[in-house]
């Protein structure tokens, strides 16, 4: 069984959500269908390592960029994950995802954080962008 998908089962088993496994030195590396981005003082800091680099999370880098957010690629360690001002995730179906709660450590008193907020709204109004759609004929096949 894959990493992801015993880490999945195992935070099941504890009443979590989800999971997002370390490496072999302690570093946050990524869960299952989604990357890991935590915010301190209003930087962006993702793993650059253990991570898939796909689309979602090259979006949400494009789209740091745009709104003038700085963001790092590089080892992110739990412990700083747990010290970050706010925690949200990516994923192509749910854009930017704020996280309130890792463990007992809860981000932004409860509630989603200003730069992840600013995030989603900016990544769902980039997938409207008309240099973006395609439309898809469902005529007859």
């Amino acid at each position: 069984m894959g990493d992801l998908t015993h880490g999945l089962l195992e935070a099941k088993d504890h009443g979590y959500e989800t999971a997002a496994p370390l490496d072999h030195a302690g570093n946050v590396t990524e869960g299952p269908g989604f990357n890991v981005f935590a915010v301190k003082d209003g930087r962006v800091v993702t793993p650059e390592r253990g991570v898939l680099h796909g689309i979602a999370r090259r979006t949400m880098l494009e789209i740091c960029s745009e709104e003038g957010i700085e963001t790092k690629e590089r080892f992110l360690s739990l412990s700083e994950l747990m010290e970050a001002d706010e925690v949200f995730l990516s994923t192509s179906g749910g854009g930017a995802v704020p996280v309130v709660k890792v463990d007992e450590r809860t981000f932004s008193d409860g509630a989603p954080g200003p730069v992840a907020s600013r995030l989603r709204a900016a990544y769902w109004e980039c997938m409207m962008r008309p240099a973006l759609l395609q439309e898809v004929d469902y005529g007859a096949a």
